[in-house]
């Protein structure tokens, strides 16, 4: 790409990836967070 190395190339495309895809584990994860806490409160 460019005329990168390869191990740049991996970088500069890999941790975006790998970040986006632990923001979307997070939300999945995390879709219930609110509803739990309403239930806990009296």
């Amino acid at each position: 790409m460019f005329g990168l190395p390869t191990f740049t190339t991996v970088v500069i495309l890999g941790v975006p990836t790998l970040w986006i895809i632990y923001t979307v584990v997070f939300m999945w994860l995390s879709r219930g967070w609110k509803r739990e806490d309403v239930e806990e409160t009296p």
